[in-house]
């Protein structure tokens, strides 16, 4: 299943193009939504942060918007359900929803699950749904996570495999935080490229000195470490071509490289 991501993380931006952020999530544009030849989707968002002391902050939200490829403008449909919810459009006629998030430990749904979207465009007859699958959560990355590593020593990354990960890999992203970095060390770069990395879906990967060349001594970056899917439907009367995408992730905190 080599096309789902070549749209899902298009963008190159896995989590936010807002660094600086303490916990990158809920930001949508890094997701291939606004690739030309994407009117209309559906994403599912589910991504844990670690925090500094160890525990997980989980987010699993609902995104989706309908956009007119004549127009351009984006309109509502008579209904968008997932797994029997019914999600309303927002005022910008855009849908999100966001899950109630649990505390340290807690699972919240649809990690690991088939998730029923169904669909309802111009009436009863104009309805597709799908089954989408939303990937296993990444656990095991926040034990022990450190505050600090060295460049040259490099980095042991742990996460539990998800065996149903229809494309088999996971994208490993390295990105800098440029206020906190130069706060630490005025010397530092106003802006370092974001470093996407490809491996399969495995459980682990050491970080080497060679993919962390873009960044020098004393930089702080984070990581982020996702799997996902894409599929499509189509509407049978309207015709509208309806994208799913799902992503599951984790981010870290902020994390100092030494020499």
């Amino acid at each position: 299943m080599h096309k789902p991501l070549l749209l899902l993380f298009s963008a190159g931006c896995l989590i936010s193009c807002q660094k600086e952020a303490s916990s990158p999530v809920n930001n949508i544009t890094w997701f291939g939504t606004h690739n030309n030849g994407v009117y209309n989707y559906v994403l599912i968002n589910a991504n844990q942060v670690i925090t500094d002391n160890d525990t997980d902050v989980l987010h699993v939200g609902i995104n989706a918007a309908f956009i007119d490829s004549n127009n351009h403008q984006i309109n509502v449909v008579r209904a968008l359900y997932v797994n029997n919810l019914n999600i309303q459009p927002g005022q910008d006629s855009t849908y999100n929803y966001s899950y109630a998030s649990g505390g340290s430990g807690k699972t919240l749904p649809l990690f690991g699950t088939q998730v029923l979207i169904t669909i309802r465009g111009m009436g009863e007859t104009d309805t597709v749904t799908s089954s989408v699958y939303l990937p296993k959560q990444l656990a095991g990355v926040s034990a022990n996570f450190p505050s600090s590593f060295s460049i040259s020593r490099g980095l042991q990354l742990n996460w539990t495999p998800d065996t149903e990960n229809t494309w088999g890999n996971v994208m490993i992203q390295l990105y800098y935080f440029s206020n906190l970095s130069l706060k630490g060390d005025s010397t530092l770069p106003e802006d370092i490229q974001t470093v996407n990395i490809t491996v399969p879906d495995n459980g682990s990967y050491f970080l080497a000195k060679s993919d962390l060349r873009s960044f020098p001594r004393n930089a702080y970056i984070g990581i982020t470490i996702a799997r996902g899917t894409q599929t499509e439907a189509l509407l049978p009367i309207s015709r509208k071509r309806v994208y799913y995408f799902s992503s599951a992730s984790v981010s870290t905190p902020p994390v100092k490289l030494t020499q």
